[in-house]
């Protein structure tokens, strides 16, 4: 089982293909979990994307290959490596939220 910290949305896969989407948000970035349907219950397959969304009161996001984090799709075959990997973007999501929000103050002292 996933995490629940910052869960935002649980869906069925957007695409409609089955499964199911974890979104997770963090300020203005979050991870897109997706795990499709498998041939064997026991093949867990999660293919992670790191997020920005678009408004902070909406889960309208666009996909973010920019970061250090990720800068492809990330594929994770058990929960508990997905969950490790989850709890170290929520601490770098909220490293990047508070840099990105010195660099409009240090460009209007310039």
């Amino acid at each position: 089982m996933l995490i629940q910290d910052n869960l935002f949305l649980t869906r069925s896969n957007p695409s409609g293909n089955g499964g199911v989407q974890f979104l997770y948000r963090v300020k203005d970035y979050g991870l897109s979990a997706l795990s499709g349907p498998q041939e064997e219950i026991s093949m867990i397959h999660w293919e992670v994307e790191v997020i920005k969304f678009k408004d902070p009161k909406t889960a309208e996001f666009e996909i973010s290959h920019t970061t250090e984090l990720a800068d492809k799709t990330l594929k994770f075959y058990s929960d508990k490596s997905l969950n490790e990997f989850i709890q170290k973007a929520f601490q770098y999501f909220e490293e990047l939220d508070s840099l990105e929000k010195m660099l409009p103050n240090e460009s209007q002292q310039s």
